[in-house]
């Protein structure tokens, strides 16, 4: 009789153990997908030298052969630095931020763009379904010469 309550516990210890890592390991393989459609976006903005039409539509086919699919569906971006620019034409839901850094005598020698993507979990099976925010800033892209800064 000791043993089967002893194998009962063991059992349920064994469960929830592979309950945990199953989640760690779709949560991870979830922020992976959210950081490489951000980067995939930064590289995009970064190659054409600014968010604008031509990065816009290279955006959108290289998001739809990804597989992201979280929709816009009347959702806002969030509050970041820097200035937040138009997404509102795409049928995804993914942010864009527009940042210069104020150089000497009031220039701007550089800037830089933010993205922000949505990490999404959904558990059918416990009604929960969580979009969670991921941003990164792309690296410095150097102005040389005078250059408008309205980007957008």
């Amino acid at each position: 009789m000791k043993s089967a309550i002893s194998s009962t516990y063991l059992f349920n210890i064994i469960f929830i153990f592979l309950v945990v890592v199953f989640a760690f390991v779709m949560g991870t393989i979830a922020y992976y997908k959210s950081f490489k459609v951000n980067k995939n976006i930064l590289a995009i903005i970064e190659k054409y030298e600014g968010y604008n039409q031509y990065s816009r539509d290279e955006i959108e086919q290289s998001m739809g052969e990804i597989g992201y699919n979280i929709s816009r569906s009347g959702a806002t971006c969030p509050n970041r630095s820097g200035v937040m620019q138009d997404t509102t034409t795409s049928k995804y839901r993914y942010c864009v931020y527009y940042n210069a850094n104020d150089g000497k005598n009031g220039s701007t020698s550089f800037y830089y763009y933010g993205v922000v993507t949505y990490m999404s979990i959904d558990l059918p099976f416990v009604n929960i379904f969580l979009r969670i925010p991921i941003y990164t800033k792309s690296n410095r892209i150097y102005r040389f010469g005078s250059v408008s800064t309205n980007r957008g």
